[in-house]
């Protein structure tokens, strides 16, 4: 029997909500699964053995505890800060469910995601959609207010979480938390409100973005872009090089131009939308 999934890839972080919040969006990663003697990837046409150390490996065993072969099919951009490992393993888990007829449940995969990746935040937006608060310790859906668009600026330039993760302080000063927790509510309450007012206090993370600025320069252009084009809020998209921005009809096309005019040639930028169905 055939098992097949889908899930979205996400945007975690969004400013000052760092590992807490994040947002699913509308790219996905299609798998399919059918038991097998070794476990096996075919993607791009080209088919290989996975490694017991392979994420995708681990998130099947850890599914159905078998071997199966699978097939992907893959919208999200990889190391681009777009969420694409958990869109992956919360398919390639949920299709080798599916195809020893166990439909799992999403808090199964919310679970086998979440401990693999180390990001609650990503994992929750890949598998139960749209704008999300999350921990180990439990989800919280959000609304993010009609009024808001979405305009990603993707650098084909790619940058490893590893590699980000490395580049944040061992420590904050008191000032810089007290900071970002103001950031933290003014961002929630332009996202859930759609308070264009309330989201300009929210941009200048400190915990995250500032640390890893000179990671990726070009990050930075895109951020200053997006603002400058009249963006409500601009932040970095997952550990980056990505960078988000939250629009109004009224700024999307002049975000548009500007993040267009930043990347060229070396990247793309994408009108997105809020994906609410995450998997299925």
């Amino acid at each position: 029997m055939i098992g097949e999934a889908s899930a979205p890839g996400s945007s975690g972080n969004l400013g000052p909500g760092f590992d807490t919040l994040a947002l699913a969006i509308s790219l996905r990663c299609l798998a399919t699964a059918e038991p097998a003697d070794t476990m096996t990837l075919t993607e791009h046409g080209s088919t290989s053995r996975l490694g017991e150390n392979d994420m995708i490996y681990r998130a099947v065993d850890m599914a159905v505890g078998r071997q199966m072969h699978l097939t992907l099919s893959n919208e999200v951009p990889r190391a681009r800060g777009l969420g694409s490992s958990g869109a992956v393993t919360a398919a390639a888990a949920a299709a080798a469910m599916k195809s020893l007829g166990d439909d799992g449940g999403r808090l199964k995969v919310f679970g086998i995601v979440s401990e693999l990746e180390g990001h609650a935040d990503n994992a929750a937006a890949s598998v139960f959609g749209g704008l999300v608060a999350a921990t180990s310790a439990g989800i919280k859906q959000l609304k993010l207010h009609d009024s808001l668009q979405l305009v990603v600026g993707v650098p084909d330039a790619k940058l490893r979480t590893a590699d980000a993760r490395m580049a944040l302080p061992d420590s904050l000063p008191y000032e810089a938390v007290a900071r970002t927790i103001s950031r933290l509510s003014f961002l929630l309450g332009g996202l859930t409100d759609g308070d264009v007012g309330a989201l300009s206090h929210a941009g200048g993370d400190e915990v995250h973005e500032v640390p890893r600025a000179s990671l990726s320069p070009v990050s930075v252009e895109l951020m200053d872009a997006a603002r400058n084009a009249g963006a409500a809020h601009v932040c970095w998209s997952g550990a980056g090089p990505s960078v988000l921005a939250f629009t109004t009809s009224a700024s999307r096309g002049r975000v548009i131009g500007a993040m267009g005019g930043v990347l060229g040639i070396s990247g793309e930028v994408l009108a997105l939308r809020v994906d609410y169905e995450g998997l299925r």
